[in-house]
């Protein structure tokens, strides 16, 4: 199962680097004034970095065995859906303050893509949860 959840682990990252390079490909690094970017420079590379470290420590968990491993990826997976959610709730459209801004780089987002990234990540959030809590 452990394998099982690597793999989708890395289908979600797969999708989250190329949501990452359409934002840095139009101009999501050089967004920087408030009100320009609803998706601040921190909570993307932090959402990257956290998921990277939580598949590295996930990884070092499949090859390994040690339980601790997958306790500590768990922990960070917890924390990276919450970035996650959190730029998903910036992303969609609204009317408030910052909504007015001009073309953001995060507007050139596919759909199916933040939908498809959104769903992986759902699942391998729950069956992260699955293994760790030993239901699986």
């Amino acid at each position: 199962m452990g394998v099982f959840v690597l793999c989708a682990w890395l289908v979600t990252a797969g999708l989250g680097g190329y949501l990452a390079t359409v934002w840095v490909r139009h101009g999501g690094l050089r967004q920087r004034t408030p009100g320009v970017t609803r998706l601040p420079l921190w909570l993307v590379l932090g959402h990257v970095a956290l998921a990277v470290a939580g598949l590295a420590t996930w990884t070092a968990y499949v090859v390994a065995g040690v339980r601790s491993s997958a306790w500590a990826a768990c922990a960070v997976v917890l924390i990276v859906a919450a970035f996650g959610f959190m730029m998903l709730l910036r992303w969609m459209p609204s009317s408030g303050r910052h909504s007015h801004g001009g073309a953001t780089a995060e507007r050139h987002f596919p759909l199916t893509a933040v939908v498809a990234h959104g769903m992986t990540a759902g699942a391998t959030v729950h069956l992260v949860l699955l293994v760790v809590l030993g239901k699986a």
